[in-house]
C-alpha cells in the first residue's frame, strides 16, 4: 500500500492541510508563548503559571469535545476552532506590539486556545472515515503519526523559534496566525455536510450532552477492545511520561558536561523513531487481530526505557528511543485505524475525546508521581519499572483473556 495514496484524494487534502498547519500552530504556540511572557520580564514561577493554563484548556476541552463532534457536523466544528484560535493569536500578537500584553492576557490565550485545539482532533478522527475508504485508513494514520514528530515537533520550533529570535516574539505570533488562517482556508472548502448528515447532528443534539457523555463512556466500558486499549495506554502513560520528562533530562544533565544538548538529540531519536514508524506502518494493512499487536508492540517498545539504568551513554539511550518511538507510531497508528474501522460514527468522537483525555491527564500525574518517588527510590528502579510494567501489563491482560478479539470484529477485519 502507497502511504502517500490519500493525498491524491481532493476532499482529504484539504483536511490534511488543515491538519498539518493546526499542528504547526501547535508546536509553535508553546514556544511563542513562552517567549512572549519572558519579554514580559517573567519570573520561572510566573512563566510556569503562565503555560500551565494551555495544558490546563486542553485538560478542560477534552472531554465536551467529544460530544461536541458527535453532535454537530464536524467541517464546522474544524472552522470554528481555527477561527477562534486565529482570533487568540492575532490579538495577542498585536497587544505585545502596541505594548500592553499583560501576563493574565497570556494565561487567557493560553486557555483559550489549548482548549479549543482539543475540539479539532476529534472532529478531524470523526470526520476521516467520512472522506477515505476503509483501505487508505492505515495510510491516512500513518500520515498523522509522521506528522506530528515532523512539523510539530521539529520544524514549527525552529521557524518561530528563528523568526523571534531575529525580531521579537510577537512576529512569531503573527506566523502562527497565519499558518491558521492558511488551514482555515483549507477547512473551509471541505465538502459541506449533506441534508441527511445534518438531520442526524440536529438528532443527536436534541438529546442532553451529559447523556452523550455518559453514553460514550458506557460504550468504552463494554466493548472489551476498546476498553483494554485505554487502560494499557493509561498505565503506560503512567510509569513512562515522568521517567522520560523528569528522570532522563537529569541523567543526561548530571552525567555530561553538554547535557542539554544530548537530552535534545536523544529526543530528537525518539521522534525520529516515531515518524519512520508511523510512516511504515501507513504502508501496511490494519492487522486482523490488531488488538494483540497494538498492545504488543507498545510493550515491547517501552522496554528500552530501561536502558538508562544501566548505561548513561547516549548513543545507547538514543538508538533505544528510537525504537521506542517506533513501535509507539506503530502502535498509535493501528490503534488511530482500528477506532475509525470499528467504532459507529455516532460514537466516535467521544470516544476518540475519552483517549485523549485520558492521555493527558496521566502525563502531569506521572511527573509529579515520579518527583515524589525519586526521593525515597533509586532513579535505576524508576527506569526499569517504566521498561517493564507495560510488558507486565500486557502478560496480565493476556492472562485474563481481555486480549482476545471479538468474533464480530474478526468478521468485519
Amino acid at each position: 500500500m502507497n502511504p502517500l495514496h490519500p493525498l491524491t484524494i481532493p476532499t482529504y487534502r484539504q483536511l490534511f492541510a488543515a491538519m498539518v498547519l493546526t499542528i504547526f500552530a501547535q508546536g509553535a504556540w508553546a514556544l511563542y508563548l513562552t517567549m512572549q511572557t519572558l519579554d514580559l520580564g517573567a519570573t520561572p514561577a510566573t512563566l510556569s503559571g503562565v503555560v500551565a493554563w494551555s495544558g490546563i484548556g486542553l485538560l478542560a476541552g477534552s472531554l465536551p469535545a467529544g460530544v461536541i463532534a458527535d453532535r454537530f457536523p464536524n467541517k464546522s466544528v474544524i472552522v470554528g476552532v481555527l477561527a477562534l484560535n486565529l482570533a487568540i493569536a492575532t490579538a495577542t500578537s498585536t497587544a505585545a506590539i502596541l505594548d500592553f500584553v499583560t501576563f493574565w492576557m497570556l494565561a487567557v490565550s493560553a486557555f483559550i486556545s489549548g482548549a479549543s485545539t482539543a475540539f479539532f482532533f476529534p472532529a478531524y478522527t470523526a470526520l476521516v472515515p467520512v472522506l477515505v475508504d476503509s483501505d487508505d485508513l492505515m495510510a491516512v494514520n500513518g500520515l498523522e503519526g509522521a506528522t506530528r514528530p515532523l512539523v510539530g515537533q521539529a520544524l514549527a520550533p525552529a521557524v518561530v523559534g528563528a523568526l523571534i529570535g531575529a525580531s521579537m516574539p510577537a512576529a512569531g505570533g503573527y506566523l502562527i496566525a497565519a499558518a491558521i488562517g492558511l488551514g482555515l482556508l483549507a477547512a473551509l472548502r471541505l465538502p459541506t455536510p449533506t441534508r441527511a448528515e445534518t438531520e442526524a447532528d440536529a438528532d443527536a443534539a436534541a438529546d442532553s450532552p451529559i447523556t452523550d457523555l455518559l453514553d460514550g463512556f458506557r460504550y468504552v466500558s463494554r466493548t472489551r477492545w476498546v476498553r483494554s486499549s485505554v487502560l494499557f495506554a493509561a498505565v503506560m502513560g503512567l510509569v513512562v511520561t515522568g521517567p522520560l520528562e523528569v528522570l532522563l533530562p537529569a541523567l543526561m544533565r548530571s552525567s555530561h558536561d553538554n547535557g542539554p544538548a544530548l537530552y535534545g538529540a536523544v529526543l530528537a531519536a525518539l521522534g525520529a523513531g516515531g515518524l519512520v514508524g508511523s510512516l511504515l506502518a501507513g504502508s501496511w494493512r490494519t492487522p486482523e487481530r490488531f488488538l494483540p499487536a497494538m498492545v504488543g508492540v507498545w510493550a515491547l517498545g517501552c522496554l528500552p526505557l530501561s536502558i538508562p539504568a544501566l548505561t548513561s551513554n547516549p548513543w545507547a539511550i538514543g538508538a533505544g528511543l528510537a525504537f521506542y518511538g517506533a513501535l509507539i507510531g506503530i502502535g498509535m497508528v493501528i490503534w488511530g485505524t482500528v477506532l475509525q474501522e470499528h467504532v459507529p460514527l455516532e460514537v466516535l468522537g467521544r470516544v476518540a475525546s475519552l483517549d485523549f483525555f485520558i492521555s493527558i491527564a496521566f502525563m502531569p500525574l506521572s511527573i509529579a508521581l515520579t518527583g515524589l518517588f525519586s526521593r525515597f527510590i533509586d532513579s535505576r528502579t524508576l527506569f526499569i519499572t517504566a521498561g517493564l510494567v507495560p510488558l507486565a501489563t500486557a502478560a496480565l491482560l493476556l492472562a485474563l483473556g481481555q486480549l482476545k478479539m471479538p468474533q464480530k470484529t474478526l468478521a468485519e477485519a
